[in-house]
């Protein structure tokens, strides 16, 4: 990832971070998903959950393995590295040609977050992963209790996480490929060099994302 990628992704989401510290993040990211190939059980590495099942939207072969092991030690690695972290998750945003656009749970660590989640307004106003996937915007709730009490954000599920985080995951040409969503113990945990991270390793997961969905950068996928 080129440091003029950086700049220009916190550019157009308005982050003030350090393009060096948002860099050598990246590499540090990058780093465990060109060795990532670790053993891991199919149970983790494809989730099944209430009815839900991986496999439905993404085909199960060697290729998609090799993916999926990538994103889930890359999300390891920086969920390692912080304390205090609730949840983490990465989903892919499937093909616009299902009926209902569609937020699907890759690999998470921390407590479960939802499965899947259809992609539409009502669900916008509930889920930040859902409001990021729609706006291809990244959506930073330092309390998530004033954002309850001001009508940013609704729905009871958010009472248990004082701080989130949703971050796009996109192609060069900004289409968004999935969201990285985080969310956090503390209010006000949020902080320059926490933001660097995850953002980084938004980054760095564009590439298993696109092998994922059989994407190039030249597609415009959720047109």
């Amino acid at each position: 990832m080129p440091r003029l990628l950086i700049e220009d992704f916190l550019q157009t989401q308005g982050l003030k971070l350090s393009v060096d510290d948002v860099y050598a993040a990246y590499i540090a990211a990058q780093a465990v998903i060109n060795v990532g190939n670790a053993a891991i059980e199919r149970s983790v590495l494809w989730p099944e959950k209430n009815g839900f099942k991986l496999a439905e939207y993404i085909e199960s072969n060697a290729d998609n393995d090799a993916s999926l092991k990538q994103a889930f030690m890359a999300l390891d690695s920086v969920y390692s590295r912080q304390a205090n972290i609730r949840s983490a998750a990465v989903y892919a945003h499937m093909p616009s040609e299902m009926l209902t656009p569609k937020l699907v749970l890759l690999t998470q660590q921390g407590l479960g977050l939802e499965p899947d989640l259809d992609v539409n307004e009502e669900n916008s106003q509930i889920y930040l992963a859902c409001r990021t996937a729609q706006s291809g915007w990244m959506n930073v709730a330092e309390d998530t209790a004033r954002w309850l009490a001001l009508g940013e954000i609704s729905g009871g599920r958010n009472a248990s996480a004082e701080a989130q985080v949703s971050i796009p995951i996109c192609t060069k040409s900004g289409a968004v490929l999935g969201v990285l969503h985080i969310e956090f113990n503390n209010k006000n945990q949020i902080n320059d060099a926490t933001l660097a991270e995850w953002a980084a390793l938004s980054l760095a997961l564009a590439g298993p994302l696109k092998a994922l969905l059989n994407i190039t950068d030249e597609e415009t996928e959720h047109d």
